[in-house]
Protein backbone atom coordinates (compact mmCIF):
# COMPACT_ATOMS: atom_id res chain seq x y z
CA UNK A 1 0.00 0.00 0.00
CA UNK A 2 3.14 2.29 0.86
CA UNK A 3 5.03 1.32 -2.36
CA UNK A 4 2.22 2.82 -4.86
CA UNK A 5 1.73 5.87 -2.69
CA UNK A 6 5.47 7.02 -2.52
CA UNK A 7 6.07 6.29 -6.45
CA UNK A 8 2.90 8.47 -7.41
CA UNK A 9 4.90 10.95 -4.91
CA UNK A 10 7.50 10.39 -6.78
CA UNK A 11 5.92 10.97 -10.28
CA UNK A 12 3.73 14.05 -9.16
CA UNK A 13 6.60 15.57 -7.64
CA UNK A 14 8.73 15.29 -11.07
CA UNK A 15 6.09 17.83 -12.46
CA UNK A 16 5.44 20.23 -9.57
CA UNK A 17 8.13 20.05 -7.01
CA UNK A 18 11.39 21.63 -6.76
CA UNK A 19 14.42 19.28 -8.14
CA UNK A 20 15.47 18.17 -4.26
CA UNK A 21 12.37 16.30 -3.51
CA UNK A 22 12.29 13.24 -6.49
CA UNK A 23 15.62 12.90 -5.16
CA UNK A 24 14.72 12.47 -1.68
CA UNK A 25 11.94 9.96 -2.65
CA UNK A 26 13.44 8.29 -4.67
CA UNK A 27 15.89 7.64 -1.80
CA UNK A 28 13.44 6.28 0.53
CA UNK A 29 11.60 3.93 -1.75
CA UNK A 30 14.83 2.78 -2.32
CA UNK A 31 15.95 2.36 1.08
CA UNK A 32 12.51 0.26 1.63
CA UNK A 33 12.20 -1.88 -1.57
CA UNK A 34 14.05 -2.62 -4.62
CA UNK A 35 12.29 0.07 -6.63
CA UNK A 36 13.22 -0.30 -10.01
CA UNK A 37 10.98 2.70 -10.84
CA UNK A 38 13.20 5.45 -9.70
CA UNK A 39 15.26 4.68 -13.23
CA UNK A 40 11.86 5.22 -15.27
CA UNK A 41 11.86 8.69 -12.85
CA UNK A 42 15.27 9.94 -13.77
CA UNK A 43 14.71 9.12 -17.93
CA UNK A 44 10.95 11.11 -16.82
CA UNK A 45 13.03 14.19 -15.32
CA UNK A 46 15.59 13.92 -18.34
CA UNK A 47 13.08 13.95 -20.81
CA UNK A 48 10.96 16.53 -19.23
CA UNK A 49 13.97 18.70 -18.83
CA UNK A 50 15.90 18.35 -22.64
CA UNK A 51 17.26 21.34 -24.41
CA UNK A 52 15.72 21.74 -27.68
CA UNK A 53 18.88 20.92 -29.30
CA UNK A 54 18.01 16.85 -28.28
CA UNK A 55 20.28 14.07 -27.25
CA UNK A 56 23.54 15.09 -29.08
CA UNK A 57 26.58 15.44 -26.51
CA UNK A 58 23.88 15.78 -23.29
CA UNK A 59 24.43 14.17 -20.17
CA UNK A 60 21.64 12.08 -18.47
CA UNK A 61 22.29 13.37 -14.36
CA UNK A 62 18.95 12.42 -13.29
CA UNK A 63 19.07 8.79 -14.72
CA UNK A 64 22.88 8.39 -13.83
CA UNK A 65 21.81 9.36 -10.31
CA UNK A 66 18.79 7.28 -10.06
CA UNK A 67 20.97 4.32 -11.30
CA UNK A 68 23.58 5.56 -8.32
CA UNK A 69 20.80 5.62 -5.72
CA UNK A 70 19.51 2.03 -6.75
CA UNK A 71 22.54 0.41 -7.31
CA UNK A 72 24.28 2.09 -3.45
CA UNK A 73 21.20 1.62 -1.35
CA UNK A 74 20.78 -1.99 -2.21
CA UNK A 75 23.35 -3.44 0.42
CA UNK A 76 22.21 -0.52 3.30
CA UNK A 77 18.67 -1.89 2.25
CA UNK A 78 19.80 -5.67 2.03
CA UNK A 79 21.15 -4.97 5.61
CA UNK A 80 18.45 -3.12 7.36
CA UNK A 81 15.79 -5.86 5.69
CA UNK A 82 17.56 -9.55 7.22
Amino acid sequence: MIRPFISGLSFASVLFAPPWAPLILMGVLSLRFRAWEILIMGVCVDLLYLPPGGFYMIPIPATICATAILIGFEPFRRNIMT
